[in-house]
């Protein structure tokens, strides 16, 4: 049976049961847990864990249908992951929150999906009760007996009852998305779009049961509960994830010790790896794949893996939230010529490049990208305009403009939706740009993204003063890092006597862009 139809019909537990039968004893997830150990999990042991995990959520007051918020850092990922296993099982909905947002930030979060209980750590409890007042607080501490305390399932099996397994188009998870508007969106998953998302990602990089798959992903995003897990469990491979804390040195150990055969990660990271693996002595002998995204990968940074790690081979993908993150790939026979390409549809998901009916544009000719699919997302929570004008007739359209070149493979172009991809950490223009006008000396604001050797985009902040005011930068700065996540504060600022508009007095960021650029160009070849 191939795994594509192996998943019909099937739920996220049903597969972890299966493969706990399948491959009692091999890995099946490597986490760090918030008490400082790595903790190893084999299928049948992860079977057990959900369980466990799903009795005392239950032993908890947790419903089936109710939210279960994430306020944590991949330095509590075991929690994360056990947790959303635990709710999937019993029928609960998992909402990851970003760590990194401002307070204003995750008072929205929480007031769209209004969690029945959030799980974060002592640390943080302060900005819960000031950001989520009505959630019940579960803590990660060390006495899970309390009834304020996560319930661990390895010290807490309760003699209750489980639900029935629920429908493979139940939602199990809320996924927050950055958009062209100030405030993000809640993609909504359910098994069904999980589990292929884990089959289309997994069969494009070329994932098989024997692999040991590990990745640096921030659990608020779609690439750990959505890709890396899934990828994992649906080929039956075992799925290594990074704690926040891990450098690059830390990074590579892991790679030793786990003997992880594929590696995936953002552009950046990927380079900055490859430096310290240059620098140091680490065996990645067992590394047979490279697989990146998030960005385009630089040619430069191709050759260097190429040849630093010749037995390793380089495949690229790209995705985004309400497409699984499953999309389009580029295998690696295409690799350098095509550097920068996306590809293909990945197996089992189809691709087009519309025009504002809706319709197929030649080759050549730019359009928005659509993608249809399993991996896709039922659509956004409790926002049925923003699904309406998003999910049309069995596609998502995605709010990037791209092309097909005469090999059938699809180049990104440019967003329509004014999103900043900084090192993988995708970044509303408009979000920033709201609170930048909040400032007072601010008459008009507009954020666009610039090229970055190391995160392939960073932001560039760009200002007009107020009649006879004069703008303080660094106190503009210090005013955005209190409203808004440390990696959306943008890095460098400029101060413009004007901004570049159309006829209608719409900002042209294209030709803002093209300034910018000119202007650093300057202060490189001046300094």
């Amino acid at each position: 049976m191939s795994r594509y139809n192996e998943l019909k019909g099937l739920t996220v537990p049903e597969l972890i049961y299966r493969r706990a039968q399948q491959y009692p004893f091999k890995l099946a997830l490597s986490t760090r847990s918030h008490y400082g150990y790595r903790d190893r999990l084999s299928y049948s042991q992860l079977a057990l864990r959900m369980d466990g995990m799903a009795r005392a959520l239950l032993s908890r007051g947790v419903k089936p249908g109710d939210r279960v918020a994430l306020l944590l850092s991949n330095d509590a990922v075991r929690e994360a992951v056990l947790t959303a296993v635990g709710c999937y099982r019993m029928g609960a909905i998992v909402v990851p929150v970003n760590t990194r947002s401002a307070d204003d930030e995750l008072a929205y979060a929480f007031g769209l999906v209004d969690p029945a209980f959030v799980v974060t750590t002592p640390d943080a409890l302060e900005r819960v009760n000031k950001t989520c007042p009505k959630a019940r607080v579960l803590q990660l501490q060390p006495t899970p007996y309390d009834s304020d305390a996560w319930p661990d399932p390895e010290q807490e099996f309760h003699d209750i009852e489980l639900p029935p397994l629920g429908s493979p188009e139940d939602t199990t998870v809320l996924l927050f998305t950055s958009g062209t508007t100030a405030r993000s969106k809640a993609v909504m998953h359910c098994h069904r779009s999980q589990l292929y998302c884990g089959y289309a990602i997994g069969t494009a990089i070329g994932i098989h049961d024997q692999d040991t798959y590990q990745g640096a992903w921030p659990i608020f995003t779609s690439s750990v509960l959505n890709m890396a897990c899934m990828v994992s469990w649906v080929t039956g491979a075992g799925a290594v994830l990074e704690e926040s804390s891990i450098d690059n040195a830390g990074r590579l150990r892991l790679i030793e010790t786990e003997g992880t055969s594929v590696y995936h990660g953002v552009t950046s990271p990927l380079n900055f790896m490859i430096d310290e693996y240059v620098r140091g002595k680490y065996d990645l002998s067992r590394v047979r794949r490279i697989g990146y995204g998030g960005a385009a990968m630089p040619a430069e940074v191709i050759e260097k893996f190429a040849t630093r790690l010749p037995w390793a081979d380089q495949v690229h993908i790209w995705g985004m939230t309400e497409t699984g993150p499953a999309g389009t790939f580029l295998p690696p026979w295409y690799l350098p010529r095509k550097a920068g390409c996306i590809g293909g549809p990945m197996p089992g998901c189809a691709v087009r490049v519309v025009d504002e009916e809706g319709k197929s544009v030649p080759v050549g000719e730019t359009g928005e990208i659509a993608f249809s699919g399993p991996p896709m997302a039922q659509g956004y929570f409790s926002n049925p305009e923003a699904t309406a004008e998003a999910f049309v007739d069995g596609w998502v359209l995605t709010g990037d403009i791209g092309r097909f070149d005469e090999e059938g493979h699809l180049h990104f172009v440019d967003r329509k939706k004014d999103v900043v991809n900084r090192g993988g950490l995708k970044i509303a223009s408009a979000a920033v740009e709201e609170v930048i006008y909040r400032y007072k000396s601010v008459q008009e604001a507009a954020v666009v993204a610039i090229p970055h050797a190391g995160l392939g985009e960073d932001l560039a902040g760009c200002v007009v003063a107020r009649p006879g005011e004069v703008i303080d930068t660094q106190a503009l700065r210090e005013h955005c890092a209190r409203h808004l996540a440390d990696y959306e504060v943008p890095r460098r600022w400029f101060v413009l006597d004007a901004l570049p508009k159309n006829p209608m007095g719409k900002i042209l960021k294209r030709e803002l862009r093209a300034s910018l650029l000119e202007l650093i160009e300057q202060d490189h070849q001046q300094s």
